[in-house]
């Protein structure tokens, strides 16, 4: 199933527990790389599941933090599920906390993964919402700010989300902006892991973009894999962070390499 485009939009509150709209902006940026010079976003969709615990415990342990984009009911139903780990039997409130005390961003997917053009106002405004309330239960937090970046066009707030199969309509980005969700961040290398095509290709994907550098970038990158499948948790990623590292570039949050330290309110 081919999980959401590059969106980080964690929904907004900050000290409330219900999530409700706060912004009036009705325009949304694009972005699809990362804007600092040199830095690299390892970002995850359609979790948490099985995977997604370990997967964030290693990156952790080789001082790398990526961005997980979540969803409430995708996979697993997050709030009335448990899953084995390294560590032991986890609610999945709990993974996602975990997550998010690595040090790892966590952002909103959407609740339940469902392509947001022809869903209704009403319909869309449900699935940010269902999101930011599952977050927020988890890590007490909602949204954020992603800094004043010049290149960000002068907004100085861009809330992270992203959309599931990256599909959006014109009503879609105004609900997102009226909810106070101004950066659609998407990403420009694709493993494409959701094809399942065999770990070849999804490592072709990856070389396709960076396979003519030399090690000294300049510019940066976010790329899509997906923490729901095990040969992307357990092959794909320590090839890939070993190959990123090799050209030269630093891992950073998509938060970080779009020019801000903290992505939350």
């Amino acid at each position: 199933m081919r999980t959401s485009l590059v969106f980080t939009l964690t929904a907004a509150l900050a000290a409330v527990t219900s999530a409700a709209p706060i912004g009036q902006n009705s325009s949304s940026l694009v972005v699809d790389k990362c804007t600092q010079p040199g830095t690299f976003a390892l970002t995850f969709d359609d979790g948490p599941f099985e995977y997604t615990w370990d997967l964030a415990k290693s990156l952790n342990t080789q001082g790398i933090n990526a961005t997980f984009f979540m969803n409430g009911n995708n996979f697993i139903d997050v709030e009335n599920s448990k899953t084995q780990t390294s560590d032991g039997e986890k609610t999945y409130i709990e993974v996602i906390k975990y997550v998010h005390d690595l040090g790892h961003q966590v952002a909103s997917h959407t609740y339940q993964h469902k392509d947001l053009p022809g869903l209704t106002k009403e319909e869309v405004q449900y699935q940010m919402n269902q999101e930011s309330d599952i977050i927020f239960k988890a890590i007490g937090k909602r949204g954020a700010k992603l800094g004043d970046d010049p290149s960000l066009n002068e907004l100085t707030t861009l809330l992270d989300m992203r959309p599931p199969e990256g599909a959006l309509d014109d009503q879609a980005k105004a609900v997102l902006a009226e909810l106070g969700y101004k950066g659609i961040v998407l990403w420009d290398i694709d493993s494409n892991d959701w094809k399942k095509l065999g770990i070849e290709h999804e490592k072709t994907e990856i070389t396709n973009v960076l396979g003519s550098e030399t090690g000294n970038p300049t510019g940066g990158h976010i790329s899509l894999m997906h923490d729901v499948w095990e040969r992307t948790a357990k092959e794909l990623v320590p090839w890939a962070v070993e190959y990123i590292k090799s050209k030269g570039y630093k891992f950073q949050t998509v938060a970080e390499c779009l020019g801000t330290n903290d992505p939350y309110l």
